[in-house]
C-alpha cells in the first residue's frame, strides 16, 4: 500500500525532499555535536531550567492537540496525540527516575541500550499514515483508553530498557542492536519522509509544523546514538533541549491554527450571512412580484370590465341610433380613460422589462430643459383632474440647455406630478422648482399631501413595490413607475432622493448633471411636434386618477 501511494507521486518531488531533509538533519546533528562539545550550553540562560520548560511547553501543546482533535473530531490529530504522550511520558519519568536509578551511570557503563518507546512510536507513525485501518478506528473511538494504553505500554517499554540496561546483557548483541535501531530511525524516516511530501500536495501548512515538529523529536531519536560527547549528562541537556523544541513547535501550529480556523469560521460565517441576505433579498423579490402580479391582475382587470361593460351596454342600444348616441356620449370619456389607463400600464411593464433586459436606449442631445419641465407642468397645472390642486413652477434660471432625454424627462416629471396629485388631497400645493448651480440642475417636486411612511422611503424606488399594497387602496398604480423614474435619472448620470427633512407631505428631489454634449449639431430638439403630444401624454398619465 505505502509503495502503491508512492508510485503516484513525482518522482522529482520524493528525491528532492529526501536530499532536503537528509542535508538538512546532517547539519542540525553537526551543529548540536558541535555545540555539545565546543560549549557549556547547559549553564546559558533559561538552558539551565530546561526541563520544568520541557514539562510546561510539552504538556500545553499535549493539550491543544487533545483540544483540536476533539473539537475537529480529527483522527489524524489524535494519533500524533498518542505519540506525543509517549513521548512527554517518557521525559516525565526519566526526569524523576534518572537520579533514583542512576540512569546516568547506567549509561556509562552500558554501550548501549534499545530505546524500545522509540519503536513503540515508530509504529505510531505508520499506524497514523495509513489512516484508515481498524486499530485507528478503535482507538479514535475508544480516546480515554487509548491515551492510557499509550502511557501503559510506554512505561513497559521504558522498565523493560532499563532492566536489560540492569541485567547488562545488550552489550553482547552491540551491532545486532545498532542493526535494530538503524532500521528503525530508516522507517521512521521514510515515512517522515511521505508526510512531508503529502503536506507539500495539500499545501497544508498547519499539518507541515506539525510535521516539522515531529521531524524535530525523530531527530532528539537519532542524535542519543552518536558517541560523540563529552558525558551523558550533555547528551541528555541536549536531547531534552530538542525535545521542548518540538513540542514549542506543536503549540506554534496549534495556535497558527487556531489563527486560521478563526478566520476560516469567520469567513464562513460571512459567506452564511450572505447567503441569508441573499435568499431574504430573493424572498422579498419574489414577494413583491407575486404582489405585483396581482396588482397587475387587478389593474388589468377593471378597465377591461368597464370597457365591456361599456360595449354591452352601447351593444344592447344599436338598434336604436337615437339612444346609442345618447350612451356613446354619457360613456365616451368612462371608455376613452380606461383604454388610456390600459396603454399606460402595459408600457410601463413593457418599459421594466426592457430597462431589465439593459436593451431600453435613451435619446440623448443638447435641449433647453426648463421649457420642458415648465411646459409639463403647466399641462398638468391645467389638466381638469387637478384643477382642484394649486400647481406652482418655479425657476432661478429661464433658460438652460444641457445633455438630457427630453421625452424621458417628459415622463419623469409627469409620473412625479401624478403621484403627487393622486396623494395630494382638493385644494393641496404642489411646487415644481428648478435651481441651477454649477454641477446640477436639482428639479424639486414638492406637495404636502399624506407623504410617504419613513419605512418605505429607502425602497420605494425598488421594481414592485407600494405604500399601499391592498387592493382596496385609495389610489390605483402598479408600483413600477418610480422605479422606471430612477432608471431614466440614472441614465442621465444624474440622482433622485426623498428629502428627509420634510415632515409634512413628500418632497422628490432630482439632480441633473450640469453639462452637454460637444459638438452636438441637434439643440433644442424639443421641437413644437413634441409639444402637442404634451396633452395627449397628461391624459394617458392620468388616467388612473378619478
Amino acid at each position: 500500500m505505502f509503495f502503491d501511494k508512492m508510485k503516484s507521486i513525482d518522482s522529482k518531488k520524493i528525491s528532492l525532499i529526501t536530499i532536503l531533509n537528509i542535508v538538512i538533519f546532517y547539519v542540525l546533528y553537526r551543529v548540536a555535536i558541535f555545540i555539545a562539545n565546543n560549549t557549556r550550553f547547559y549553564e546559558w540562560f533559561l538552558i539551565s531550567d530546561i526541563v520544568s520548560i520541557t514539562l510546561v511547553v510539552g504538556l500545553i501543546s499535549i493539550f491543544s492537540f487533545f483540544l483540536y482533535s476533539s473539537v475537529y473530531d480529527d483522527d489524524y490529530f489524535h494519533m500524533f496525540s498518542l505519540m506525543y504522550i509517549s513521548i512527554y511520558f517518557e521525559f516525565v519519568m526519566m526526569t524523576f527516575l534518572a537520579r533514583p536509578l542512576n540512569v546516568f551511570e547506567l549509561m556509562e557503563v552500558n554501550k548501549i541500550f534499545l530505546g524500545l518507546p522509540s519503536i513503540f512510536r515508530t509504529i505510531i507513525i505508520w499506524l497514523t499514515y495509513y489512516e484508515q485501518n481498524p486499530i485507528n478506528r478503535y482507538l479514535h473511538n475508544n480516546k480515554i483508553y487509548a491515551v492510557f494504553l499509550s502511557m501503559i505500554i510506554t512505561f513497559i517499554c521504558i522498565m523493560t530498557d532499563l532492566y536489560l540496561m540492569t541485567c547488562n546483557v545488550l552489550n553482547s548483541h552491540v551491532v545486532l542492536i545498532n542493526s535494530i535501531k538503524i532500521c528503525v530511525n530508516i522507517a521512521t524516516f521514510i515515512i517522515l519522509i511521505k508526510f512531508s511530501i503529502q503536506y507539500v500536495n495539500k499545501k497544508n501548512v498547519n499539518y507541515f509544523i506539525t510535521f516539522l515538529g515531529t521531524d524535530i523529536m525523530f531527530f532528539s531519536r537519532v542524535l542519543l546514538m552518536s558517541n560523540s560527547y563529552p558525558d551523558k549528562y550533555t547528551m541528555y541537556v541536549l536531547n531534552r533541549i530538542i525535545l521542548c523544541c518540538g513540542f514549542a513547535i506543536i503549540v506554534i501550529s496549534m495556535f497558527w491554527e487556531v489563527i486560521m480556523m478563526t478566520k476560516e469560521n469567520k469567513k464562513l460565517v460571512d459567506d452564511f450571512n450572505n447567503q441569508k441576505l441573499e435568499f431574504l433579498k430573493l424572498k422579498h423579490e419574489e414577494e413583491l412580484r407575486t404582489q405585483f402580479f396581482a396588482n397587475i391582475s387587478h389593474e388589468l382587470r377593471t378597465p377591461l370590465n368597464i370597457m365591456i361593460c361599456s360595449f354591452q351596454l352601447l351593444e344592447s342600444k344599436s338598434k336604436d341610433k337615437d339612444s346609442l348616441s345618447e350612451y356613446y356620449k354619457k360613456y365616451e370619456k368612462v371608455i376613452s380613460e380606461n383604454s388610456s389607463r390600459m396603454l399606460r400600464l402595459i408600457n410601463n411593464i413593457i418599459d421594466a422589462s426592457k430597462f431589465e433586459a439593459g436593451c431600453f436606449k435613451m435619446d440623448f442631445a443638447n435641449c433647453e430643459i426648463i421649457r420642458v419641465i415648465e411646459d409639463i407642468t403647466l399641462s398638468i397645472a391645467q389638466s381638469e383632474k387637478s384643477q382642484k390642486r394649486n400647481i406652482i413652477f418655479d425657476t432661478n434660471t429661464e433658460f438652460l440647455e444641457i445633455k438630457c432625454d427630453p421625452e424621458n424627462i417628459e415622463r419623469v416629471m409627469l409620473n412625479l406630478l401624478s403621484n403627487a396629485i393622486k396623494f395630494t388631497d382638493n385644494d393641496g400645493e404642489i411646487i415644481v422648482s428648478c435651481e441651477e448651480n454649477e454641477d446640477y440642475l436639482v428639479i424639486r417636486v414638492k406637495d404636502n399631501g399624506i407623504g410617504i411612511p419613513p419605512e418605505f422611503r429607502s425602497r420605494i424606488f425598488e421594481r414592485f413595490v407600494q405604500v399601499d399594497k391592498s387592493f382596496r387602496r385609495n389610489v390605483e398604480g402598479s408600483g413600477i413607475g418610480l422605479s422606471i423614474v430612477k432608471f431614466i435619472v440614472d441614465s442621465h448620470e444624474g440622482e433622485i432622493y426623498i428629502n428627509d427633512e420634510v415632515i409634512k407631505g413628500c418632497e422628490f428631489v432630482i439632480k441633473i448633471p450640469n453639462v452637454k454634449i460637444e459638438n452636438d449639431i441637434v439643440v433644442n430638439n424639443y421641437n413644437k411636434e413634441l409639444k402637442k403630444e404634451i396633452n395627449a401624454k397628461v391624459n394617458i398619465e392620468l388616467s388612473d386618477i378619478q
